[in-house]
């Protein structure tokens, strides 16, 4: 029997790849029911070329797809519309800007019931396209390393009424603290190493200026999501290095010291599992490395910060009743 699945697609500015993301949806060698592209209050004209789109091609094709707009301004939130409107026993996370097999769905679907799974997701791999892009790969996902990922996911939708919706209003760490919420409840995410996107073009960021801004503008949110403690780890090592500058000038730059090392070596070898990066990318790897992690860090520390006031000042205005 052919399953009922609702695809999920939140856009944002997306006008260079949306019509890839169209017809590769639509191309699925399992057919969606219904493809959901939902609008993140996108500034750009990405919502006139999908209903030109719909317009041109809707009739060709098994799937139903429709441009949905809901209020919602980020990943989170337009993912959760998506969730609210599907009437489908599966939804399937997708995001733009990536490349995808056409038989993503069939996959993951065939890869569920051999293993008798309600949850599985497939892995992104990225390389970068510049100096910045590949030392922040490198220091975050690993550079050409498999990480298991949200977009590629198959999930039965009764799943969300046993974990609860992801958390509104979320740009980043959204995903990671629901999957905190299904290790909670003892719900296994299968992981399906065949299904494997890319990112089309630019995978983390162009340059150091839009890393530092992205580092900040992800940070921010990431604050208070339950069970999800990156941001106070950021905030307690700031503090600490804040506290031995001032009584130890010296340790603390002896730390600092330590910490550019760890950035430049140990932590794109750990993140990457080998030589790879170093290998492919010798002079950029060892003379951009260490200046990339301080930037994302310097960005992460700025975003933290700002996201804890804001949290603690809107619970306090909400107790105040102001």
């Amino acid at each position: 029997m052919t399953p009922e699945i609702t695809v999920i697609v939140p856009y944002y500015n997306e006008r260079e790849t949306i019509r890839f993301t169209l017809e590769r949806v639509a191309e699925q060698t399992l057919p969606a029911t219904r493809a959901l592209f939902v609008n993140s209050s996108s500034t750009d004209d990405t919502s006139a070329i999908i209903d030109a789109w719909l317009g041109e091609n809707q009739s060709q094709f098994a799937t139903r797809f429709e441009n949905l707009f809901a209020n919602t301004d980020t990943p989170a939130s337009s993912k959760n519309a998506g969730v609210r409107r599907a009437v489908t026993e599966w939804v399937a996370f997708m995001d733009c800007g990536q490349n995808f097999s056409r038989d993503w769905l069939e996959q993951q679907f065939e890869y569920a019931q051999a293993h008798n799974l309600d949850i599985v997701s497939g892995v992104v791999y990225l390389t970068g396209q510049n100096w910045v892009d590949r030392c922040a790969i490198a220091q975050t996902y690993g550079y050409r390393r498999k990480r298991p990922c949200l977009p590629t996911s198959l999930i039965r939708k009764s799943i969300f009424e046993r974990t609860g919706i992801l958390t509104e209003g979320r740009r980043a760490g959204y995903d990671a603290a629901w999957l905190l919420r299904l290790k909670s409840l003892g719900i296994i995410r299968g992981i399906n190493p065949s299904v494997v996107i890319e990112y089309i073009g630019t995978n983390f960021s162009s340059n150091l200026f839009h890393l530092f801004q992205k580092s900040i503008l992800y940070a921010k949110p990431s604050v208070a999501l339950p069970g999800y403690f990156v941001p106070y780890a950021y905030a307690v090592l700031s503090l600490t290095f804040l506290v031995v500058l001032t009584l130890s000038p010296r340790l603390a730059l002896w730390l600092f010291a330590a910490y550019f090392l760890a950035r430049t070596f140990a932590i794109p070898l750990l993140k990457s599992g080998g030589t790879a990066f170093y290998r492919e990318n010798p002079v950029t790897s060892l003379l951009g490395s260490g200046i990339v992690g301080l930037m994302m860090d310097c960005g992460r520390l700025i975003g933290t910060w700002q996201g804890i006031y804001q949290y603690h000042l809107k619970r306090y205005c909400n107790r105040a009743g102001l």
